[in-house]
């Protein structure tokens, strides 16, 4: 099963900043939240209304914790949010806001069983990624009101699981979000944000984002956004 890694680079290109999304293909065996690029289509563009019926369509449950992103008109901020459909580590946060990060692990399966049985393999880089960083700039699916303050003491732990429409099916999606659910034996707190492509962005609803993806000499596939459809 070909399984996909992160890795991004900004390169220098006549004078702007050119945002690159760089995926390695990894054969495992292991159960990841890693996403399979099998069943990846173009990426379309919808409205805060589409994203509500998807959301139903897919999970059709009550956790209402649902979130999308407050965005802009700007290209380094459409391949941010590209790169987090494709974000294949385990987005776990301790209650002090601080993501965890894995020493020794790359299976999602192996980073749970590590948060559930307490092994001293964890390590915490407070400077680098925290939960509140991570959690600007959402607004709520449902309410359309922005990400309120939270109590981080009420949970032991908080995960972010980031879907998009257009990288797997939607059978995909939900057992690939039930496996998450399902596997913590910890007090836990779990937000979904999702990461399609959204109107609001000043692009034109129901058009594709066309993206392009070429194969690197290392085994890395570089992942261009290829023709984005602006609004005038």
């Amino acid at each position: 099963m070909k399984l996909i890694g992160m890795n991004y680079n900004f390169n220098n290109y006549k004078g702007r900043v050119l945002y690159s999304t760089f995926i390695l293909l990894l054969l495992t065996s292991c159960l990841s939240i890693s996403k399979i690029i099998i069943g990846f289509k173009t990426p379309k563009v919808y409205d805060i209304a589409d994203i509500k019926t998807l959301k139903n369509e897919i999970f059709n449950d009550n956790l209402n914790n649902d979130y999308y992103f407050q965005g802009i008109k700007d290209t380094i901020f459409l391949n941010k949010i590209l790169s987090l459909s494709f974000k294949g580590s385990l987005n776990i946060y301790n209650n002090n806001g601080e993501k965890i990060f894995f020493k020794k692990t790359t299976c999602i399966n192996d980073e749970i069983k590590i948060i559930n049985s307490k092994i001293d393999s964890l390590q915490f880089n407070p400077n680098k990624e925290t939960l509140k960083e991570d959690l600007k700039n959402l607004m709520n699916i449902n309410s359309n009101n922005k990400f309120k303050p939270i109590n981080l003491k009420e949970n032991e732990y908080y995960v972010i699981y980031y879907w998009s429409s257009f990288m797997e099916k939607k059978k995909s999606i939900k057992s690939e979000f039930d496996f998450l659910k399902n596997s913590f034996n910890k007090n836990y707190k779990i937000i979904r944000v999702n990461c399609d492509f959204l109107d609001i962005w000043g692009l034109k609803k129901d058009k594709k984002v066309k993206l392009q993806f070429t194969k690197e000499n290392n085994g890395y596939y570089n992942i261009k956004l290829k023709k984005i459809p602006w609004k005038e």
